[in-house]
């Protein structure tokens, strides 16, 4: 159970350099990447999405990226938002700094001894847009009813950890890559739903006992959930649709949310 101020401080060491862009397979390649945007408290907050081929209603994810400079990585998740589509998943990125953090594509976020009270001023308005994607995919009859998940790196996955305790009964699936639950939402965790927990056994910045620790809240609140610990990772991996850390969310998502 980790504070907003001691999740401030270690994420301050977790902001990760920019992924380049790898094609996922097959039709992953034509699927567009369309820009967006909705409102949350009456705000505009933007956002990029993917859409599945084929008609009907469709299972969604919601993406969200760590603690790093506006823009960077957005290539990798443009590569997961087509991935997810061409495995049949309506996928949208929220730039949760729409409303509260850098401004412009580049911009880094507040640094050293700023970056703990950036975090703990500008929380609750991210949880708060993230509900409000979630509200517009609600009433969205392309998407099927309750069969949500929320993929969340670093900080992102601190956002969809909160997010999953608060919002719980409108998500099928929460998976966090190196993230941990913030406290004042640990007493909410029987609110969660299923959860995948991926974590680096060598992370430096958000080290592998915050793994272990939401492990045994989730077991303690006999939560589902699977824990996955990669020997001789550090911080920033699968960030890219690819190898074990792609196969093993495909399949977690496939379970929870069909397809």
């Amino acid at each position: 159970m980790l504070s907003l101020a001691l999740v401030a401080a270690v994420l301050a060491r977790a902001v990760a350099a920019p992924a380049a862009e790898t094609p996922a397979q097959g039709t992953a390649r034509s699927i567009a990447v369309q820009q967006g945007q909705f409102l949350s408290d009456g705000k505009p907050v933007e956002d990029f999405y993917c859409a599945p081929a084929g008609a009907g209603a469709h299972p969604a994810v919601i993406l969200l990226h760590g603690a790093v400079p506006r823009g960077a990585g957005n290539a990798a998740f443009a590569a997961t938002c087509r991935a997810l589509a061409a495995a049949g998943y309506y996928t949208m990125f929220v730039e949760y700094y729409s409303q509260a953090g850098p401004a412009h594509p580049g911009d880094p976020p507040a640094g050293g001894r700023r970056f703990a009270p950036w975090v703990n001023a500008n929380f609750a308005t991210w949880t708060q847009e993230i509900a409000s994607a979630l509200d517009m995919l609600d009433h969205d009859p392309a998407i099927v009813h309750g069969r949500i998940a929320i993929i969340g790196h670093s900080l992102g996955a601190f956002l969809a950890l909160a997010t999953g305790a608060t919002e719980g009964e409108r998500l099928a699936a929460v998976v966090e890559y190196y993230g941990g639950m913030p406290a004042g939402y640990a007493r909410l965790a029987a609110n969660m739903p299923p959860t995948l927990i991926m974590h680096g056994a060598d992370d430096r910045s958000v080290p592998v006992r915050y793994a272990h620790a939401l492990d045994a809240i989730l077991t303690a609140r006999g939560r589902p959930h699977e824990m996955h610990i990669y020997p001789g990772k550090g911080h920033g991996f699968g960030m890219l649709p690819r190898g074990d850390p792609w196969l093993t969310t495909l399949a977690f998502l496939r379970r929870y949310l069909g397809k």
